[in-house]
This record gives structure tokens, C-alpha cells and sequence, in this order.
């Protein structure tokens, strides 16, 4: 058990990084216990920024905490190999009010509400020609309310912070020198003689078979490269999630790198859970890619890249990536090539972490933007209900709106419904999966998730099609975690689905409130390769100005109107992305 395991055992907030230096583990302890960590001008100037106090040494030696003056103090530590340090407070104000603990034990016993729990350790590991350095961060609250102001600050600060810790470690691999990683064999180095080398490496806390599928589904407009979408995915968002669809890779398959789909690379070399080996053959005059074993043209650049996966132990994995190069006249091509790929690299190692290590953020600022989007139409409907009746039946005529659907005879008398539609370039079978997995619990429902979660209902729209998740007769559709589900009564494979909440009969008998409702999602084949889909809403509730508040189209139609067109186009995109059969 570690001193950290022992200070935040269930942290709420843990965050982890790692380098390997060429120097022995008691020469990098006495730098980082009793030298200066903020050897950079940027790491001073923003410690300063959030103490307001200029910082003339940033030492672990200078960590005291008194009742007087509570802060940051040492709370363990076992030379040559590990310190710790923690502090309590409520950081997320201005000045911080810390709270005095005299030791380890008082820390991971303290409770008092409102307070935030901060520990970190540097521990030291001794590896093959130097040692291994790791800052690990755990943070937890003595109750939601604290967590949640951590939180908001945290989005804010949070960069700042990791910008820190990794600034230390850069400055600790300059000095000291790169180890390990850098200079040993890997895989995919035998495939040829190179002219120049890269290796990155990242430590993550998952295990080899966490990350694997990850790797498998890299390349333009497949999972992505998890890098700078915008430089080398053509801006589409690399995958938040698994794609059980693009699991399956073999060597000699070919992985597109560029979206016109010129530039590409080999798989050479395959071990699952174990390394992954892709090459390049580029002809330099046509920008077009050769097979790996061809001759080489007159002008070309041949390229390996690997990606090498090392249990450390049960629960971490060191993933080494290293890209070789050769080629014929491109000294200059290299001299823009290297800090570019540094850059990218370096950002996709961090998000292949964060997605191994299930930390990616739930939304993204573009869901933000779109929720933001999404929240203008809500706003522009509440204030236009005269024109209620032609948002109740967009994407049909009225009179294909008004006949009878699948699922009517339930609600037989609505107070309100609507039925919308939207045409999709691809068959019901394709389509029907999508609908299948519908559900606050299973692939969300497609439409402005960041509105969605801001009500509660903590769910990320599915990238991909996951056939575990999708709805049988009788399964529950939940549409918020705290909402009564709605019951799929009927479900028909390519065709449609109903869900259903029965009315409270005997509520009905002796009039109290009461409500029932009918959500339907039916495909009408249009095609060979075109459908419908429709979504069909009817409500019916008691007479009580309560329920029909509540309930009633004067709230729930402005917002249902916006969230249901944008799930229908959600649908829509996410078919038609999928090639036709």
C-alpha cells in the first residue's frame, strides 16, 4: 500500500505522470527534495499568479503547515524512493482558508464538511540505465457540495496545474538526460535502416488489454489519431469510445492516414495486447503510398511507427511509441517534421491515456457550443407557441402526421403529441441499431448531450453501434436517472419500438393526478437505401393545473421540439456515416 493509498484511499480525482531520467535513484531524489522544482520562469510566474506572492525557490523543504500559518505540508516520506505531501482546505477560493492537520493519521481522518482533501506524491523507481520518476495526484471532498466547487475550479485551474507538474519533469529529463525508452529496441525496428528516430513514452494506469483496442482502431476517419483532430483526422473528433466495428485488424491491412485516402499505412506487425507496427512507403513526386515491401522510388520517404504496450503491473502499463524514418533527399522536410511530430505525439499519448484511463470529460466544448445552440432554439420556441402546430408534425405534411401510428390505441385521447420525421440515405436495417440502443443508460439519445447532462441525466451520445445495449420487448427506457422509465410494450427489429408509462388507474378512479405517455420510434422503408424514421409523442394527463404544467405543451413542447429534432438529425449523421451496404 502506498502513502497515498493510505492518505485518499477512494479518491474522487486522480491524476498521474511519469519520466524516465538517466541518472541513479539517489542522485534525482536529492533533486527533488531538496532542489528547486520551479526552475522555469512560466511555472514561477503562475504560482505566483494563484499565490499572489512572488515565489524566489519553489522547495519541497520549504512545505510547512502550523496552526498558525496551516498550508502544505510533508506527510510522509521514505528516502531515496517516495515523499508525500497533502493539504486541506477550500481551494477553490481566492485566498484559501487551509485546515491545520498534525500529521498522516489526522489527514485521512479529518471529515469536517465543506473541505477539499489535496495529496501528491513523487516517488522514484529505479529502471534499466536510470530511474523512473512519477507525480501522482489524488484530491477527494468531505462532501458533494465541496466536490462540486472543486470541480468548477478545477476546469479552470486544472491546465495550469498539469502544466506545472510537467514542466518539472521536462526540466528533470533535460538536465539529468532521457533514459530507457530513448535508446533500447523495440518493435518495428527491424524492418529497416533508419536516417532518424523518435520515441515518446507514457505511463497509463490500465492494464495492456485497456488500451489495446484503442490502438486498433486508429486512422482517418476510423477512430482517429487521438492527436490534433484538425491537423491529421480532417477535424472530425477522434473516438470517445470503443468501436466494436473497427476491432478487427490483421497484418497487410491498410490504415488510412490522410482523408482523400492517397496517404496510408501497413500493418507489419500485430501482437495483440502486445505491439501494433505500422509502415509507410510514400512516393515523394506523386504524394501517393507504395506497398512497404517495394522498391523504393527515386525520391520517397519510408516510415515505421510503433506503438509497444509493457505491463508494470496489475493495474499500469507503459505504452513506447517510436517512429523511424528513411528516406532519399528530405533533410529539410525533417527539420519541420520533428517538432511536429513531437507536438502531436506527445498530445496523443495523453489522450490515449485519458481514454484508457475512462478520465476523457464527459462533454467537449463543441457539445457545449451545440447545447448552447440547442438552448437558443428552447428560448426562440418558448416565446413563439402559435407556431406549436407546425412544430408538431416537422418533417411531415400534416395529413401523413394526423393517421394512425404504431402505439396510438395506448394514449387513445392526448392532451398534446407531436410527430416528427426526417428522411435518411440509408436502409432500416442500417438505421434500426441506433434506435435499438436509445437510452439514458445505454447510447443516450443523440441530441444536445451537454443540455442533457446539465439535467442530469450523466450520459455521452454513442460514437458506434454497440449490439449488448440494444432494447428487447419489456426493457426499460430511461429518459433521466431519476425519472420513472418508460416500458417498451412493443418492438419489431427494422420497423419500430414503443414505449410506454401507464397511467395510475386507481389515481385516475379516485382523481388524483395522473399521467400516460407513449414515445414511439418507427422506420418506414422509402427505398432501397432510404427510410423515415418518425418520432411519435402523445401525452394525456388529469385536469389539475399542477400536471398539466408540468406535463402539458406549454414547457415540454419548446424543449421536446429542439431535443427531438436534434436527436432525429443525431440519428441521421450517425447512419449515414456508415457506408452503404
Amino acid at each position: 500500500m502506498s502513502s497515498l493509498d493510505r492518505l485518499i484511499p477512494a479518491p474522487r480525482h486522480v491524476e498521474v505522470d511519469s519520466v524516465d531520467v538517466a541518472a541513479p535513484p539517489d542522485r534525482v531524489w536529492n533533486e527533488v527534495r531538496h532542489g528547486d522544482l520551479g526552475r522555469s520562469p512560466l511555472v514561477r510566474a503562475l504560482f505566483q499568479l494563484r499565490t499572489r506572492e512572488a515565489a524566489p525557490a519553489l522547495r519541497l523543504d520549504a512545505l510547512r503547515s502550523t496552526a498558525g500559518e496551516p498550508g502544505f505540508q510533508i506527510l510522509s516520506e521514505t528516502p531515496p524512493s517516495s515523499v508525500t505531501a497533502g493539504a486541506i482546505g477550500q481551494v477553490w477560493k481566492l485566498d484559501i482558508p487551509f485546515v491545520h492537520v498534525p500529521d498522516a493519521d489526522a489527514f485521512r481522518a479529518f471529515d469536517a464538511p465543506g473541505e477539499v482533501k489535496v495529496a501528491w506524491a513523487i516517488d522514484l523507481e529505479a529502471i534499466d540505465g536510470g530511474t523512473r520518476v512519477w507525480i501522482e495526484v489524488r484530491v477527494d471532498a468531505t462532501d458533494d457540495d465541496a466536490w462540486k466547487k472543486f470541480r468548477r475550479y478545477f476546469h479552470v485551474i486544472g491546465p495550469a496545474s498539469r502544466f506545472i507538474r510537467r514542466s518539472l519533469l521536462s526540466a528533470l529529463r533535460r538536465e539529468l538526460g532521457p533514459a530507457g525508452d530513448e535508446t533500447r529496441a523495440l518493435a518495428g525496428d527491424e524492418r529497416m535502416d533508419a536516417r532518424a528516430q523518435s520515441t515518446h513514452a507514457i505511463t497509463i494506469a490500465a492494464p495492456p488489454e485497456a488500451i489495446w483496442p484503442w490502438l486498433v482502431q486508429m486512422g482517418c476517419r476510423r477512430g482517429g489519431f487521438y492527436a490534433i483532430d484538425l491537423v491529421d483526422n480532417d477535424g472530425e473528433p477522434s473516438a470517445r469510445e470503443i468501436h466494436p466495428d473497427l476491432q478487427d485488424l490483421a497484418v497487410g491491412d491498410v490504415v488510412p492516414a490522410t482523408p482523400d485516402g492517397k496517404g496510408s499505412f501497413e500493418v507489419l506487425r500485430l501482437e495483440p495486447g502486445r505491439a501494433l507496427v505500422l509502415g509507410a512507403l510514400t512516393d515523394s513526386e506523386t504524394g501517393t503510398s507504395l506497398p512497404f515491401a517495394a522498391p523504393d522510388p527515386d525520391r520517397f520517404w519510408r516510415v515505421t511507427w510503433s506503438f509497444v504496450l509493457e505491463p508494470l503491473d496489475a493495474g499500469r502499463t507503459r505504452l513506447v511509441t517510436r517512429a523511424r524514418a528513411s528516406f532519399s533527399d528530405g533533410r529539410l522536410r525533417l527539420a519541420w517534421i520533428r517538432p511536429v511530430h513531437h507536438l502531436m505525439e506527445t498530445v496523443q499519448l495523453r489522450r490515449l491515456r485519458d481514454r484508457a484511463e475512462g478520465r476523457l470529460a464527459r462533454d467537449r466544448l463543441r457539445d457545449v457550443a451545440e447545447g448552447l445552440g440547442g438552448a437558443a432554439i428552447i428560448a426562440a420556441d418558448l416565446l413563439t407557441p402559435f407556431l406549436r402546430p407546425a412544430r408538431s408534425h416537422w418533417g411531415l405534411d400534416e395529413q401523413a402526421a394526423q393517421r394512425a401510428h404504431p402505439g396510438d390505441d395506448l394514449v387513445p385521447m392526448p392532451r398534446w403529441q407531436w410527430t416528427h420525421a426526417i428522411e435518411i440515405e440509408r436502409s432500416c436495417a442500417r438505421v434500426w441499431p441506433w434506435i435499438a440502443q436509445l437510452g439514458a443508460d445505454r447510447a443516450g439519445f443523440y441530441s444536445y448531450q451537454w443540455l442533457e447532462n446539465l439535467a442530469g441525466c450523466a450520459l455521452r451520445n454513442a460514437e458506434a453501434i454497440h449490439p449488448e445495449w440494444a432494447l428487447r420487448e419489456g426493457d426499460a427506457l430511461v429518459l433521466h436517472p431519476k425519472m420513472p422509465p418508460l416500458r417498451v410494450v412493443s418492438l419489431e427489429p427494422e420497423r419500430g419500438l414503443v414505449a410506454y408509462a401507464a397511467p395510475d388507474e386507481r389515481a385516475r378512479e379516485e382523481g388524483r393526478p395522473w399521467a400516460a405517455v407513449t414515445w414511439a420510434f418507427l422506420l418506414e422503408p422509402l427505398g432501397r437505401d432510404r427510410c423515415r424514421l418518425v418520432s411519435r409523442y402523445r401525452c394525456a394527463t388529469s385536469d389539475d393545473l399542477a400536471t398539466r404544467l408540468s406535463l402539458g405543451p406549454t414547457v415540454v413542447e419548446p424543449i421536446g421540439f429542439a431535443m427531438d429534432r436534434r436527436m432525429l438529425f443525431g440519428v441521421k449523421e450517425r447512419a449515414e456515416r456508415q457506408p452503404s451496404l
